[in-house]
């Protein structure tokens, strides 16, 4: 999945960035998870895109859990996670 347009919403940075840092490193993981890094960079873009302008803000929407899923995620590609 090639994603043509951001979103520029500025929730969706931490999600992007986790993306970038996975395609970047896909190539280098071996093991059983060679593989995984493109589709969970997919995935992590298109949360951003479809849910960004939303979801982190209204924890009632159902979109919500899947951004706080897709955000744990992204912060512990980015090394951000609290322990």
């Amino acid at each position: 999945m090639t994603v043509e347009r951001r979103t520029t919403w500025p929730q969706a940075a931490e999600l992007q960035k986790a993306a970038d840092t996975l395609r970047d490193v896909a190539p280098d993981i071996t093991g059983p998870l060679a593989g995984l890094a493109d589709p969970v960079a997919d995935w992590l873009e298109a949360t951003a895109n479809a849910l960004s302008w939303l979801a982190p803000f209204r924890e009632h929407e159902p979109g919500y859990p899947l951004w706080e899923t897709a955000s744990n995620v992204a912060r512990t590609i980015n090394g951000t996670k609290e322990a």
